[in-house]
């Protein structure tokens, strides 16, 4: 990853090539993201247009055949890199980026054009054999189309956090990797969101989790801020007490499983500090 990014940092062409190539494989269009933000984050907004420009070239061809999720994706990175560039903050950033993507959530109604594409393909699934179980009044029964369809859109505006977050992470994770060696790992084993902000954030989550709509609607956008800190909160104390990679493992699996857990863990960690904790000497 080093290599990938000292070639793209070489030069513009570079910087372009890179962006343009991994935006046309897929499941790497992460890294044509995170180009452009490491391009803004370490030489500013008017260095990083002009990659994102090459870096819509894939991302447009892909809203030509119905999904404009990179575009959003590559526009929301932009704002992002010159918010985390300018203030240094990782609260602000995260949020920008959870806002953003409860925008784009908010916003499928008005994306008719993604949802006939969606339909399309859900169907097409369905016609070659795709089958989904689904509870309906108790019952398990297998899924329509239009129902797998409705499944897939309510994560459509938390897809677009985790790609915006993790484009963030990986081109500030290379910033620091070419010119701050260790930089980024104790920006983020010291990452800890305003107690303030996340009791404001812990009212609005609580009232989504009892239906109030639309906040139920944005739950998985509003709590990428405490996954967030209560990451930090992980890595942190796995790397001062030494416990190992294995641990890290674990902890990304109970993520994957019992998210929850990550989201009280970061409200907890913002209201009673539980790394300056666990930091003081036992008599």
């Amino acid at each position: 990853m080093r290599g990938l990014a000292e070639y793209a940092m070489s030069g513009r062409l570079q910087a372009a090539t890179v962006a343009v190539l991994f935006g046309l494989i897929p499941g790497f269009s992460m890294v044509s993201g995170a180009v452009v933000a490491l391009v803004i984050l370490r030489r500013g907004l008017q260095d990083g247009s002009q990659i994102l420009l090459w870096a819509l070239l894939p991302a447009g061809l892909q809203w030509l055949l119905g999904d404009p999720s990179s575009v959003f994706v590559l526009l929301g990175v932009v704002l992002a890199g010159v918010v985390l560039r300018n203030t240094q903050s990782w609260q602000f950033t995260s949020l920008l980026i959870a806002l953003a993507g409860i925008a784009l959530q908010s916003s499928l109604p008005l994306q008719q054009n993604y949802l006939a594409h969606t339909k399309e393909v859900m169907d097409t699934l369905v016609a070659n054999g795709l089958q989904l179980p689904v509870e309906v009044d108790g019952k398990v029964v297998t899924a329509t189309s239009d129902q797998m369809v409705a499944a897939m859109l309510q994560f459509y505006g938390g897809y677009q956090v985790v790609m915006m977050l993790g484009c963030m992470l990986l081109g500030r994770y290379w910033q620091a990797l070419l010119y701050n060696p260790g930089g980024f790992r104790e920006e983020f084993y010291n990452l800890r969101f305003d107690w303030r902000l996340m009791s404001a954030l812990l009212i609005v989550v609580a009232l989504g989790v009892y239906g109030v709509s639309p906040l139920n609607e944005w739950l998985m956008m509003l709590c990428v801020v405490p996954i967030l800190n209560g990451l930090a909160v992980v890595h942190s104390v796995v790397a001062k007490r030494r416990m190992g990679m294995t641990m890290l493992v674990l902890a990304y699996l109970v993520l994957m499983i019992a998210a929850p857990a990550f989201v009280l863990l970061g409200f907890v960690d913002s209201l009673v500090d539980i790394r300056k904790r666990l930091d003081k000497p036992t008599n």
